[in-house]
């Protein structure tokens, strides 16, 4: 078989990149020696535990909901967490359970070893992170094996004739939660008869986020008497695009603009600084320290961990990715009952559709549809209006998918 040589072809290329590359390095480093640490950081298995293996932040965003409702409803059971990217792993190394850790790469050997150390009852895989060598291990290790958050859609690699081995490890599985009915449908026209509709937890998550943000004066002070729109987690495209907006329209009057850039490298934040340099302008940092605030339209966020936040106080939002790889988060704006303006590359997020027909989201092709919607956006308070009761109608709608795996969960966990 062909995988434990791609395994180590993507070692190897870990290994190569690592001098030059960041995020290969900390990949490299964060697994170095990984038995002697779960050794030396791994508590003693007391009681029942769960593993949880997330690809990175955002999938740790889907099961946060079901780690707080099992410290809650089971406290007695233990869990530990494990990444593949850095990404997930550094902001969240420091969630209090009994573990957080790299996912050693998937050789049959680790994945052993792994099982040894863990013993988990419980294996959740997150999403689309379907590791051939530890799910096989998981099966025979004993341990209910569980998938949750699935999409699954026409050109799903599991479902591809090479991926044969993966489909069978998936049709052992004790559960598999899927996010909606057409998942459900692919899955079973795969031969998964173990399925269950959960809907998707990242709708209870971002209820729990709005109640726990804290203001920011600041904003609120940049914001004023203005009408804001928020561009959040955004790229190059989005950034041009309010450029070309600027440029064909004027400042508009009575508006704000704060940019909340997904890369926010300091030569990334000097890109957007001349970019919009005709325009009064300043970086969130410059303010904390100190800079006059009171003649800039546009803000520029340097910072990271205060988009939340900041949507609390928005009246329109961009949300960016959805010009080049994928779309970005946009449930926390939606929950605030704000429209949403979005490029056309998000046909692997199912809330983009859904915000299309419930009236909050609009699809950008180009420049002409972006002018169109953001002007309708800014100028219209009726549009806001409305558009935002039927964010939050659709955000209230979809919750309720924690409940539904939680219940699954105490079965388990009970049972002897």
């Amino acid at each position: 078989m062909l995988y434990p040589l791609l395994i180590t072809l993507y070692l190897m290329g870990l290994i190569v990149a690592s001098p030059f590359h960041p995020k290969a390095r900390k990949m490299l480093k964060g697994r170095w020696q990984w038995r002697k640490r779960m050794r030396r950081a791994l508590p003693k298995k007391t009681g029942k535990r769960i593993w949880f293996h997330c690809a990175s932040l955002g999938e740790f965003e889907m099961i946060r909901p079901l780690l707080d409702a099992l410290k809650k409803e089971q406290p007695d059971t233990s869990v530990v967490i494990s990444f593949f990217s850095p990404s997930g792993f550094e902001q969240c190394k420091n969630y209090t359970c009994d573990g957080v850790f790299y996912l050693p790469l998937d050789f049959e050997r680790n994945a052993k070893l792994w099982y040894r150390f863990v013993q988990p009852d419980i294996s959740v895989f997150v999403k689309y992170e379907f590791w051939l060598r530890y799910m096989q291990q998981g099966l025979k290790y004993g341990c209910k094996m569980l998938a949750v958050g699935c999409l699954f859609r026409e050109e799903q690699f599991v479902f591809e004739p090479w991926a044969k081995q993966w489909k069978r490890c998936l049709q052992d599985f004790d559960r598999v939660f899927v996010q909606n009915e057409q998942s459900a449908e692919k899955a079973r026209a795969e031969g998964l008869r173990n399925l269950s509709i959960s809907g998707d937890t990242r709708f209870d998550r971002v209820l729990d986020v709005i109640r726990e943000t804290v203001s920011m004066p600041e904003i609120e002070s940049f914001k004023g008497e203005n009408i804001l729109c928020v561009a959040g987690s955004c790229w190059p495209p989005e950034e041009k695009l309010l450029q070309q907006f600027f440029e064909s329209n004027g400042m508009p009057v009575n508006r704000k603009f704060i940019l909340v850039p997904h890369d926010i490298s300091k030569k990334h934040i000097q890109e957007i600084q001349k970019r919009f340099s005709a325009y009064p302008h300043l970086t969130y940092s410059q303010w904390k320290s100190g800079a006059d605030i009171s003649k800039a339209k546009i803000l520029i966020v340097d910072y990271i961990g205060v988009l939340n936040g900041i949507y609390a106080y928005a009246d329109m939002v961009i949300i960016g990715g959805a010009f080049g790889k994928g779309l970005h988060n946009m449930l926390e704006a939606a929950a605030r009952g704000i429209p949403i303006l979005f490029g056309p590359k998000h046909q692997k997020f199912p809330e983009a559709q859904e915000s299309i027909e419930a009236g909050f989201g609009y699809e950008c092709e180009d420049y002409n549809t972006f002018e169109k919607h953001l002007r309708s956006g800014l100028g219209n308070p009726e549009f806001r209006e409305y558009a935002g009761k039927k964010a939050k109608q659709y955000i209230a709608s979809k919750a309720g998918a924690t409940g539904h795996i939680m219940e699954y969960l105490k079965y388990i966990i009970q049972k002897p």
